[in-house]
């Protein structure tokens, strides 16, 4: 777009029409609404930035009166785009449509970024024009604001449900509009547009608006079938008024606003039913389409599922598209459904509507032929990142037809995947959610029910609930080793579960144990399956929490071979076995290997459009480390910051993965020259640790050893030393004096006596931590050298000449880093180094 006159003055070239993305047909019948619409216009055009709230109730139209003001007003500006703001997923496909056609890089791979690109694009960039940008269907106006909404620059109006209440969340919200019903001359407009031959005799339209209560839904449809019915507008009235007669008087008050679209839809069923087999084939899929979700369907929703047509009906809809379309194109011109190219979706207020108005067993039948539905559209692998968005429409899904009532193994099998998809991409409270219900609802199926309460056992610990997960997997375990055997798969699955709280309660050795006694057992029965592939990766990680670096290696490679050979390279799992592996060369000192695993890992995330996945944010953090032991804290800095940005939108920031990626990103500040930052997030940092793990956990350790690092920075020795000394007590209580895990903290404790002018006590530990360092690592390894050179200089300090000690390990330097690494290039002077290393603990 090419650059023009200001903001508030419109559009900014006449000759070309707007660009519209998004925006509905318009509405041939539209009606009315005038007054709302000027309203509408004049608010947002008092100045150059405005916001404008469309509310009321289900069936009003206001998404209608939105799409007409796009269309009517289209001349005032350049980009008008319609976002979906019910969902994240359809608001983020929404704004990488609207980034492409600003001429923005519209990342899959990192969603958040370009919705922030979007946003300051409008906000800040003139060549866009006069833009407006349409949120359609917001459930919480506030999370819209701050996660979609630009920042000035242009034009935004939104509809929502009327919550009658303060919208203090909507920065620059200037006005707003409660949607009434029709008034009598506007419903009569719209009935003379639909219906013009139908409305005699005279006051027959005013009847027929004032029965149906002005409620644009209900007068489009039943205008629309008028138009086509045989039915007299008078029999229509008769049968509609004792109709909804009986509904009111059944209905409860909360229930009474639907009372007029209830006895119109029935009217509608019963001749629908009595005709041909289109029109009974649209009873059919209406009744089927009310327990799913009111989102857009895919026609090919229905092609997979051949198989289940049981009635002619079914046959009209399952598995042949000419006969859906046929349907389809019915329910366009009965106003019945939404009907796009594509997809098409019934209103919500329909929806209800039908449901209520079917018996009981009807409702089982239908309900349970949605989930029928559901299951055969189950891609079945709920960790590949191409079915991302699948799934989320799945869950809408299960939600809304209640999936994990139903007892078709299928569809159970389809809420475990639903389970292990909200898992994989960090959505654990949803996760919990299913899974409880599902907990709950299969108890006649022991073998789905022990996968159910595994995976809840399993959101329980990312969400830190390490106790609470430990008593409950004993309690799975010992029934299942009631039930068949210690040695059954799912008596092993349990007792995985209770390894991982194990670990989870720093209780490595006994977590170690029972690992390794998980995959003796699954080498034995099937050396090259998932499930033992799986028992080598965790058996890998308790290694490495345990400081055996070089054992944690020979078990993950040989893992990442046989993963590759059975699931291929770009399988969640192969990537995950990868990222372990790149980890561990990291703290065998191989940083150069490690980093170009990391980097391979990351770009095959990309390339899957999973950069954003919780792997991959352990990825960035991964990469954030090796880049800092590299010397390049630029790309630390960048890698830590993106992965702490997401963490942050996903996760409270006191969850042990956020609470893991603030500590690395604490140590890539201070290491980056941002040493006030750094020591301002200690402050926050440690408090937070201390209260989400328990109190013989390691990471706490880990924090404050890189809270020292922070504070260092800031020549704040004796806070350093303090933060120092307590992690050095802890990890050897947990590891033992003289282990890798306990290496860091000695050794930056060292630094923090130096830098408080102790040098003997400096010295003394020095010698000590050096001793250690030579019984563990190799000659070359990155500890060992920041060992020996902080050694040097506390005995330089102290009057001892070390000039030639220096230099020879000056040139050790420049061979293992080159010159141009800060560790190498630091060494014109007697200085000491942080040792740097990223927690040794998964979390």
């Amino acid at each position: 777009m090419t650059s023009g006159t200001g903001r508030t003055g419109g559009r900014r070239r006449g000759d070309h029409p707007p660009v519209m993305g998004g925006v509905p047909p318009a509405d041939p019948d539209f009606t009315g609404r005038e007054a709302i619409l000027e309203q509408i216009h004049d608010a947002l055009h008092r100045s150059g930035s405005a916001r404008y709230l469309i509310e009321g109730g289900s069936g009003v139209g206001k998404s209608l009166i939105a799409g007409q003001y796009a269309h009517r007003y289209a001349d005032h500006y350049d980009l008008i785009w319609w976002v979906p703001a019910a969902t994240d997923i359809d608001a983020n496909g929404s704004y990488l449509r609207l980034a492409e056609q600003i001429g923005l890089d519209a990342s899959y791979d990192h969603i958040a970024r370009t919705v922030r690109d979007v946003r300051r694009a409008l906000a800040h960039d003139p060549g866009i024009g006069s833009w407006l940008l349409v949120f359609d269907g917001a459930a919480d106006l506030e999370a819209l604001a701050a996660d979609y909404m630009p920042e000035g620059g242009g034009r935004v109006l939104i509809t929502g449900r009327d919550r009658r209440r303060p919208h203090r969340g909507v920065p620059g919200l200037v006005d707003g509009r409660v949607v009434p019903r029709l008034d009598t001359a506007e419903s009569l407009s719209l009935l003379r547009r639909l219906c013009p031959e139908r409305l005699e005799p005279i006051g027959a339209g005013e009847r027929l608006a004032e029965q149906l209560e002005h409620l644009p839904l209900a007068l489009a449809q039943v205008g629309a079938f008028l138009r086509e019915s045989s039915l007299g507008t008078e029999e229509f009235l008769e049968r509609f008024e004792e109709r909804y007669t009986d509904k009111v008087t059944r209905m409860g008050a909360d229930d009474e606003h639907t009372a007029p679209l209830a006895a119109a839809w029935e009217i509608q069923a019963e001749e629908l039913l009595a005709g041909d087999a289109t029109g009974r084939a649209v009873v059919e899929l209406a009744r089927l389409c009310a327990f799913l979700a009111p989102l857009p369907l895919s026609r090919s929703f229905f092609a997979r599922a051949r198989d289940l047509a049981a009635t002619p009906e079914q046959e009209e809809l399952f598995g042949d598209e000419a006969r859906l379309d046929r349907v389809l194109e019915f329910m366009r011109r009965r106003r019945l459904a939404s009907v796009r190219p594509g997809t098409f979706h019934l209103h919500e207020l329909f929806q209800e509507v039908i449901r209520d108005s079917m018996p009981l067993v009807e409702k089982v039948r239908y309900r349970d032929l949605a989930r029928r539905l559901l299951a055969h559209n189950d891609p079945g692998d709920p960790a590949d990142p191409a079915y991302r968005d699948h799934y989320l429409l799945m869950h809408a899904h299960v939600k809304a037809s209640q999936a994990w009532s139903g007892r078709d193994p299928r569809v159970r099998a389809l809420v475990l995947n639903v389970i292990g998809f909200l898992t994989e991409i960090g959505e654990y409270a949803k996760a919990v959610g299913v899974a409880d219900q599902a907990v709950n609802a299969w108890g006649d199926d022991p073998v789905l029910l022990l996968h159910a309460r595994l995976r809840r056992n399993m959101v329980r610990r990312l969400h830190s609930e390490y106790t609470t997960a430990l008593a409950e997997a004993r309690d799975i375990h010992s029934g299942e080793v009631a039930r068949g055997g210690s040695d059954s798969d799912e008596a092993l699955e349990a007792l995985r579960a209770i390894a991982i709280a194990l670990s989870g309660l720093a209780r490595f050795d006994e977590a170690e144990r029972l690992f390794r006694r998980i995959l003796d057992h699954r080498r034995d029965r099937a050396p090259a399956e998932p499930p033992t592939l799986e028992a080598a990766h965790d058996y890998s990680q308790v290694l490495l929490e345990q400081g055996r670096f070089t054992e944690a290696l020979e078990v993950s490679e040989r893992n990442l071979r046989e993963r590759v050979a059975l699931l291929g390279q770009d399988h969640v799992s192969t990537l995950r076995t990868d990222l372990n592996l790149g980890l561990t060369l990291m703290f065998l000192g191989r940083w150069e290997e490690a980093r170009d695993r990391l980097e391979g890992c990351m770009a095959r995330f990309a390339a899957q459009s999973a950069a954003d996945t919780p792997h991959a944010l352990q990825g960035l953090l991964f990469q954030a480390a090796v880049y800092r032991a590299l010397g390049d804290t630029g790309a630390a800095l960048e890698h830590s910051g993106r992965a702490l940005a997401l963490y942050r939108r996903r996760y409270p920031a006191t969850v042990r993965q956020a609470l893991y990626g603030r500590v690395v990103h604490m140590v890539t500040l201070a290491l980056a020259g941002r040493g006030e930052e750094a020591a301002a997030e200690v402050r926050l940092l440690l408090p937070a640790t201390d209260e989400r793990f328990p109190a013989d956990h390691p990471f706490p350790a880990w924090a404050r050893v890189g809270a020292g690092i922070a504070l260092r920075s800031r020549q704040a020795f004796a806070a350093a030393a303090d933060l120092d000394r307590a992690a050095l007590e802890r990890l050897r209580s947990l590891y033992g004096a003289g282990s890798f895990n306990t290496l860091a903290a000695a050794l930056n404790l060292a630094t923090d006596l130096y830098g408080l002018e102790r040098y003997e006590d400096a010295r003394a530990l020095d010698s000590l931590t050096e001793a250690d360092c030579r019984a563990l690592l190799d000659p070359d390894h990155p500890v060992m050298l920041t060992a020996r050179r902080n050694h040097l200089v506390s005995r330089q300090a102290l009057g001892d000449d070390v000039k030639e000690e220096w230099t020879d390990l000056y040139r050790l330097f420049l061979s293992r880093y080159g010159p141009a690494h800060p560790a190498t290039a630091s060494m014109t002077s007697y200085t000491r180094q942080d040792c740097d290393v990223p927690p040794v603990v998964a979390v």
